[in-house]
């Protein structure tokens, strides 16, 4: 029984409605006590655990690092209260002085 789900949440994580060979392997090998259960067994058509050793992928350098850490805090930085829609902006709007001060009296 308990087989039978893990291959379908298997199948449901590939986006398959169908149980494959494939699935059930994936869930066995997944699994740590069906796994030493079933560890001398071949399941045909099962393929293999996808797994890359990571000596193999490449080194994230410090400079590579920062780089990804300078973006990403750009990428998340509140736009400012008063600052225009990107669609005003594109349309050369300007924000008014009453504006400012009824911006600022709503955000408080």
């Amino acid at each position: 029984m308990q087989v039978l789900e893990l291959s379908g949440n298997a199948a449901k994580a590939n986006k398959k409605k169908l149980i494959t060979p494939r699935h059930l392997m994936l869930a066995i090998r997944n699994d740590g006590e069906l796994s030493s259960l079933l560890a001398g067994v071949t399941i045909a058509h099962g393929g293999v655990v996808p797994n890359i050793n990571p000596a193999l992928l490449p080194k994230r350098t410090a400079a590579r690092k920062a780089d990804m850490e300078s973006n990403w805090s750009n990428n998340n930085k509140a736009a400012a209260p008063n600052s225009l829609s990107p669609k005003k902006a594109a349309a050369g709007e300007t924000i008014s002085a009453a504006e400012e001060t009824t911006t600022a009296a709503a955000e408080e």
